[in-house]
């Protein structure tokens, strides 16, 4: 080392002293830019990672959201009514089905449950999003009675049904001018009623019929055939996954 008389440093130690900081100044420098450009580039892929999920995760609620709405809706070709499903016609679901009419499933898996049972898929759903309903799964079964009229020729249905076909077929001496469901007339032959007829109903009533006949009817004379309704509370799911 040089030094003058007096023990200082000479000017050459000094620049050589002032060189080597700034060499490590750069190289710290250097590594903060590229930690910093690192962390950049995994922070922006990371963000387009999750913007695409979103965006992916918004279809598949849409969807979901929509079909479950329309699966429930009351003109659905599933449904009785409003959040009332026909169990028949959702037994005959199928991918085909699901996929002719619902659009918004091109291209898409989706799965549809009721109570936890899958009742129809289409692909094979891994994940997605699910959408549930509450709703009522209704099952008719027809049911025949045949009344035995004691005094006027009533019967009461004893369950509520949307329809019912009477078979009337009194004697030769006997004649059915008119049939009543309740206050209505439904059924009027002045010549007299004999055969079979389908007369609508309401499905929101207990419906009592009266015969208006020139004579008190016998059991055979009338048949009534119906189809009450059963119902059981389930759960819709539709899962959709892009």
């Amino acid at each position: 080392m040089d030094v003058n008389g007096s023990g200082r440093r000479s000017n050459g130690s000094r620049r050589v002293s002032r060189s080597s900081r700034a060499q490590a100044n750069l190289a710290a420098l250097a590594a903060a830019l590229f930690a910093l450009t690192t962390v950049t580039v995994l922070g922006v892929a990371a963000a387009n990672g999750a913007l695409a999920g979103e965006f992916r995760d918004a279809g598949e609620r849409h969807a979901a959201t929509a079909v479950a709405d329309r699966i429930v809706a009351d003109a659905s070709p599933v449904t009785n009514r409003s959040n009332v499903l026909d169990r028949g016609a959702v037994a005959s679901l199928d991918a085909a089905a699901l996929r002719s009419r619902y659009p918004i499933l091109d291209g898409r898996s989706v799965r549809v449950t009721v109570d936890g049972r899958v009742v129809a898929a289409a692909g094979t759903p891994s994940g997605g999003i699910t959408r549930r309903r509450i709703v009522l799964v209704e099952r008719r079964r027809n049911e025949t009675v045949t009344p035995s009229f004691s005094g006027p020729n009533r019967v009461t249905l004893p369950r509520r049904t949307p329809w019912v076909d009477l078979e009337i077929g009194p004697p030769d001496n006997v004649s059915v001018s008119a049939v009543r469901a309740n206050d209505r007339i439904v059924l009027r032959d002045p010549g007299g009623l004999d055969g079979r007829y389908t007369v609508s109903l309401s499905r929101r009533e207990t419906v009592q019929f009266t015969f208006l006949a020139n004579s008190s009817l016998d059991r055979g004379d009338v048949t009534l055939t119906f189809a009450p309704s059963n119902t059981t509370k389930a759960r819709l799911g539709v899962t959709v996954d892009d």
